[in-house]
C-alpha cells in the first residue's frame, strides 16, 4: 500500500449477498491529499452497506460496473465521470473480483483520482467541461487531456475555445487564471 500515490484510494466491496444493495463498502486506504470536499464526502460516504449510501451514485457508478466485473470474473478498468453529493468527480477505477469458481465474495477497487471539483456557479458546464477545467488547472496539455478523457485533441480544443468565450478569456493562460479565481473566490464566500 505504500506504493499508492496520493491520488489513489483502495477499497473492498463485499459482494456475497444476492441483492447488490446488501453489498458492503469498506475503505482500505483513502486518498493521500487533503481537501475540504474529500473530507465532506468521507463523512457522507462511510463504510456501510450500499443501500445506506447515496442511491444515485450507487445506481450509476457502483452496482452496474461491479456486477459486470463479477459476471465476467475478470478485472475491469474504466474511466468514471459522475457526480457524488453535488461534486463532479472523475477517476480511473480497476475492479478486481475475487477468483472463485462461483460468485466472488468480494471485489477490490483501486481508484486513481483525475478531478474532484465543485460545480461553478458562474457558468453552466457539463462533466466533460469540468474534466477539462480540472486538467487545465493541473497543467495538462490538450493532447494529455484528450488521452485522459478518451476524446480527440480537436474536440478538446473546440471545448476549450467555448470555455474561453464563455469566461471571456483572451487566451488559455487567462482562462485558467479565471477558472482558478472563480473557484477561490467562491470558496472564500462559502467560508464567511
Amino acid at each position: 500500500m505504500n506504493r499508492l500515490s496520493i491520488k489513489m484510494a483502495l477499497s473492498v466491496v463485499t459482494t456475497a449477498a444476492d441483492d447488490p444493495y446488501d453489498w458492503r463498502f469498506r475503505r482500505v486506504k483513502d486518498f493521500g491529499f487533503k481537501s475540504h470536499l474529500l473530507t465532506q464526502m468521507k463523512q457522507r460516504f462511510p463504510d456501510a452497506v450500499l443501500r445506506d449510501l447515496d442511491r444515485s451514485f450507487i445506481d450509476e457508478a457502483i452496482i452496474p460496473t461491479y456486477s459486470r466485473a463479477i459476471e465476467a470474473g475478470r478485472p475491469t478498468l474504466e474511466l468514471v465521470r459522475t457526480k457524488l453529493l453535488g461534486v463532479r468527480i472523475g477517476y480511473e477505477r480497476l475492479i478486481l473480483p475475487q477468483k472463485s469458481d462461483g460468485k466472488p465474495g468480494w471485489c477490490i477497487s483501486l481508484v486513481e483520482g483525475r478531478f474532484f471539483i465543485s460545480p461553478m456557479r458562474d457558468a453552466k458546464t457539463d462533466i466533460t467541461d469540468d474534466n477539462i477545467i480540472q486538467l487545465l488547472i493541473e497543467g495538462q496539455t490538450t493532447k494529455e487531456i484528450a488521452e485522459a478523457l478518451h476524446l480527440s485533441p480537436r474536440t478538446i480544443e473546440h471545448r476549450i475555445d467555448k470555455l474561453k468565450s464563455r469566461f471571456e478569456a483572451k487566451n488559455l493562460v487567462h482562462l485558467v487564471a479565471k477558472l482558478v479565481a472563480s473557484q477561490v473566490g467562491r470558496k472564500e464566500k462559502e467560508s464567511s
